[in-house]
């Protein structure tokens, strides 16, 4: 959704209104996959979520996110299954670190 799309209220100049906005559908849609595919309640399913953020050591938001792209990769030609939300729960990672300065190698040549 553009800035131009979204109501006059929600745009931020530095985002972060309509971030927290995308992340909080985002986690709730990957909620309703995890209700779907697991025939558990929400609050259930919340908690698979939170478990698999938290195993990898990123905000609920990222995990939700990861979930999502990984079903969306799948080819579900059965539909939503166990198995394939269990994947895509196993696809949740944690982000790579930045690198700092001083992990560049340095130029020991004379």
């Amino acid at each position: 959704m553009s800035a131009v799309d979204q109501p006059q209220d929600a745009r931020v100049d530095d985002g972060t209104a309509s971030s927290a906005v995308a992340g909080e559908a985002m986690i709730e849609r990957a909620k309703s996959v995890v209700v779907v595919a697991q025939r558990v309640d929400e609050d259930e399913a919340g908690q698979i979520l939170f478990d698999a953020a938290r195993k990898a050591h990123i905000p609920l938001r990222m995990a939700a996110d990861q979930v999502m792209t990984a079903l969306q990769a799948e080819e579900c030609r059965d539909g939503l299954t166990h198995d394939t939300l269990m994947r895509a729960l196993a696809a949740v990672h944690p982000l790579p670190r930045p690198r700092e300065p001083d992990d560049h190698p340095t130029n020991t040549a004379a």
